[in-house]
């Protein structure tokens, strides 16, 4: 059987995709637990997707809530973080993601001229 090129790339892709989005997780979790490996950090975000796919597919009134809820046990138990550390991980997370937009944001502006979030 031969894998074709589009789907080696299209899993390259998403692999690239998944180990950028693990970096602001990792940095988040770091705080209340130092020596966290990124590989396991990895393995988080990877089964934490799927898992809030999988319950946008089947919820659709609640599926936000529920999804954040799955989201933030994953966390506490994957990490043995309690439920409040648990929440900050998730809430530092998110100011890492707009901040580094941000600043990606800016640093394309200045070198090339192209806007990604402004015009």
């Amino acid at each position: 059987m031969i894998i074709s090129q589009e789907l080696l790339v299209s899993g390259l892709v998403l692999l690239v995709i998944f180990v950028i989005s693990a970096f602001p997780l990792h940095r988040a979790v770091r705080i209340f637990k130092p020596k966290t490996k990124f590989h396991k950090t990895l393995f988080v975000v990877i089964f934490s997707g799927v898992v809030i796919s999988l319950i946008n597919s089947f919820f659709s009134v609640w599926a936000g809530f529920i999804a954040f809820v799955f989201l933030i046990w994953i966390y506490r138990k994957a990490f043995k973080l309690k439920w409040y550390n648990s929440v900050v991980v998730w809430f530092l997370q998110l100011v890492f993601v707009v901040v580094s937009s941000i600043i990606f944001s800016f640093l394309m502006k200045a070198i090339s001229g192209f806007s990604v979030f402004f015009s």
